[in-house]
């Protein structure tokens, strides 16, 4: 799977929306997150903010920052995925700024110096990269720094909220052409969840068992999966993801 890809499974597992500022990357990490079908689920849209004053006016960069640091610092960077994702009320949010050259470099920012960095409800990261590419080539690894960072704050979070239940469910189905099934509901604990919407179906081994496994959202949204066991029919509900309580 495409980092894309990746990010947009884990942000629909963790019901997250996304939003992006760029500069130097003119919209490429947009370009790529949209090329994945159904990205609308969870990609709210993008500010390509090329200019000083369009980083002021659209995303709420402070005149004193970009004065005191420059377009192209970690501190830009920041105040930018901050900016995008308070303006656009989004959970998560990535920035880019940098020089992609060939021309506009110093010795103290050369050309292909990129400052991609992540604002959360939960976080605010930033990493520097140098990178040696033309123009175009900087402006790919730029964006893929960008995904990347994402994916790996979408993994760690995912670590830290998931929730290992492997507990026997009852699953009301839909039975369809292939012969297998598709979920439709389930009850737990005495209580039936509807499903509202489904996500990717995998065919796994777990613990010797071969089994097929469907991640689904009931309202909330709240985000499970369920397995059944080829060999026996028998449903598992196997994990929950906690859902995301907002703070923009």
């Amino acid at each position: 799977m495409s980092l894309e890809e990746q990010v947009g499974v884990l942000l629909v597992e963790q019901g997250l929306t996304l939003a992006t500022a760029e500069s130097c990357t003119g919209g490429l990490v947009a370009h790529r997150l949209t090329n994945i079908p159904g990205s609308s689920a969870y990609y709210l849209g993008g500010l390509v903010a090329y200019s000083n004053q369009a980083k002021e006016i659209l995303l709420g960069v402070r005149p004193e920052t970009l004065l005191a640091h420059g377009a192209v610092s970690e501190e830009v960077a920041r105040e930018m995925a901050c900016g995008a994702r308070q303006r656009m009320g989004a959970d998560v949010a990535v920035a880019v700024t940098g020089i992609a050259g060939p021309t506009g470099g110093s010795p103290e920012k050369p050309v292909g110096l990129v400052y991609v960095a992540l604002s959360a409800a939960d976080t605010e990261q930033c990493r520097r990269y140098l990178w040696q590419g033309d123009r175009l080539a900087n402006k790919e690894q730029s964006a893929g720094a960008a995904l990347q960072l994402l994916l790996a704050y979408l993994q760690g979070r995912r670590e830290k909220m998931v929730e290992f239940i492997n507990e026997p469910v009852s699953v009301e189905v839909q039975w369809r052409q292939d012969g297998t099934a598709r979920p439709l509901a389930f009850f737990w604990h005495g209580h039936r969840y509807p499903i509202e919407s489904w996500g990717r179906e995998s065919v796994e081994r777990r613990k010797e068992q071969q089994v097929h496994c469907y991640l689904v959202q009931t309202a909330g949204p709240e985000t499970w999966e369920l397995c059944q066991e080829i060999e026996t029919a028998r449903w598992l509900l196997t994990r929950h993801w906690a859902r995301l309580l907002r703070t923009v």
